[in-house]
């Protein structure tokens, strides 16, 4: 019985994240365009967009992304194709495989009716199925740290398994940064609770952290490079200077002998990262959708189904009753698992937190398991829980794309597909930088040969396309007198309503086609001819 609810569980999860795919988020992101194309560049050539030979670190805008998701994903872009579908497949496989490997480890350190109840609520979970339906590192990261601990816990017993389980952790490390804080911390944790079971096949485990070693030299070296710390510097909260001014400025003007100690600039931050981490167990995060990012979260949606709430009380209190070595595990990966999160700046953090899922997940999944028992509870919470997870999935597929078109960076594939078609009959195209960088795209949607754009590597210009700076990134957009430098015989501007609006006053451009969010309710880019 129990395997045949599994199998169920695994086709609903399955379903949930592979339905649509390549429609729903309605966009790739600028992060998802630029994986897609290192992904493509590394299966067609072996070097990245800026022509670097396999590399450790993924140069991506302003920043260097890790490289285990885009070397998972060339092999699928190079068996398929590049598409929205084929760099999303990789977080929605990971994200199914995620499923059964809850069951498994939990079942292990559990019971399998706890096992199938948190199982089930991780084919369902809103947070999960967020970061499964999009090219997060993340995401695939919590499925290699969920193989690992599986492994450990197989390996008790297990010769194979005590081997392979600290190689697998490490690799974790490829893909997100999160690991890094967290999977150090909970093998501390295991070692320390369940020691007499590890001493069992110790030299495996040993083994396999001498296999892991290796196995992180070369993340370990680019880690400590200048790209490595690039990353860490620029979402660290210690380098946030807003967080100590007035303390560093309240001492500089002070000249009481107790300044040095109450205006001491590690106050501010302490207190700054107490905040971002303890944000991520407030209910605003965990049900009511408070984390800032709209990429985050769907519509009206926390991380949790509110229906989730008594279940995670019921198991938090039942798990404490229990004197079980499970009990200090799961609490322990509840606590350690928002760390990482909160020593970054913005917060609350469902990508930097979303190592904690498995946690909670386990407490409703103990508070479901014991609801169930009770007879009215067996036919209530199956139609309770079919209520809110059509109402999560109607709002996903309905109103989430209304609200959240331009945090995908939706009109981009329209915009590139239109100008596409017409550059055959202009000399220049001038695609504004208002939104996201627009030359990923450009690369992405017209899989512009890797090679071809090695020769000059240029973010702004490529053959007779010139692109602006987004205006996050330079802090302004494309003025007339710019516009009119990169002028060449005949023109096609694709500027912003905005834009387009404020140059019209000055120079004669005929409208060609108008760009719409989804669905078409606000203007995103105006695509017009220089008269």
């Amino acid at each position: 019985m129990n395997h045949k609810l599994l199998i169920v569980i695994l086709l609903l999860a399955s379903f949930l994240r592979f339905y649509k795919l390549a429609s729903f988020p309605v966009s790739l992101s600028w992060d998802e365009a630029a994986i897609g194309y290192d992904a493509f560049s590394i299966a067609k050539t072996g070097h990245d967009q800026y022509g670097k030979k396999f590399p450790i670190l993924f140069q991506s805008f302003n920043d260097y992304k890790l490289p285990g998701y885009i070397y998972v994903d060339s092999i699928f872009v190079k068996a398929f194709d590049l598409s929205e579908f084929w760099v999303r497949f990789p977080s929605a496989l990971f994200g199914t495989f995620a499923v059964f490997l809850i069951y498994l480890l939990f079942s292990k350190i559990l019971n399998q009716k706890i096992a199938l109840s948190t199982s089930f609520l991780m084919a369902i979970s809103p947070w999960h199925l967020q970061f499964s339906r999009a090219a997060f590192e993340s995401n695939a990261a919590l499925t290699i740290v969920l193989l690992g601990l599986t492994l450990i816990f197989y390996g008790f017993k297990n010769k194979i398994s005590a081997l392979a389980a600290i190689p697998a952790l490490s690799i974790s490390l490829y893909f997100y940064y999160s690991p890094r804080i967290f999977v150090p911390l909970i093998l501390i944790i295991i070692a320390l609770v369940y020691k007499k079971e590890i001493t069992k096949n110790l030299k495996y485990f040993l083994a396999g952290t001498f296999i892991a070693g290796l196995i992180l030299i070369p993340i370990a070296l680019m880690t400590l490079s200048s790209q490595g710390l690039k990353r860490i510097q620029e979402v660290s909260i210690f380098s946030d200077r807003s967080i100590i001014e007035p303390y560093v400025l309240a001492k500089a003007s002070s000249r009481n002998p107790l300044a040095s100690i109450f205006l001491n600039r590690r106050i501010p931050l302490g207190f700054a990262t107490l905040h971002g981490y303890f944000s991520h167990f407030s209910p605003g995060f965990l049900f009511f959708g408070d984390d800032p990012n709209p990429r985050h979260r769907s519509a009206f949606h926390g991380n949790l189904y509110i229906l989730e709430m008594p279940f995670l009380l019921l198991g938090l209190w039942t798990l404490l009753k229990q004197k079980e070595k499970s009990k200090f595990f799961i609490l322990s990966w509840l606590l350690i698992a928002p760390i990482p999160a909160g020593l970054a700046r913005e917060f609350p953090h469902g990508l930097r937190a979303l190592l904690m899922l498995p946690a909670v997940l386990t407490l409703s999944g103990i508070g479901l398991t014991v609801a169930l028992k009770l007879r009215f509870a067996k036919f209530a919470v199956p139609l309770a829980f079919a209520i809110f997870v059509m109402n999560y999935l109607f709002t996903y597929y309905i109103v989430y794309p209304k609200m959240a078109g331009s945090a995908w960076a939706y009109g981009y594939k329209q915009a590139i597909s239109q100008t596409s078609a017409l550059e055959s009959s202009y000399d220049r195209i001038i695609f504004t930088g208002s939104y996201w960088k627009p030359y990923i795209f450009y690369l992405f949607y017209n899989k512009i040969n890797p090679d071809t754009f090695a020769k000059n590597r240029s973010e702004t210009e490529i053959g007779k396309y010139r692109f602006g700076v987004a205006a996050w990134d330079s802090g302004r957009n494309f003025d007339l007198e710019e516009i009119e430098q990169l002028k060449s015989g005949r023109t096609l501007l694709v500027l912003s309503p905005q834009e387009l609006a404020s140059l019209k006053s000055k120079e004669k451009f005929q409208e060609i086609k108008t760009i719409y969010s989804f669905p078409k309710e606000n203007e995103i880019f105006k695509i017009s001819k220089w008269q």
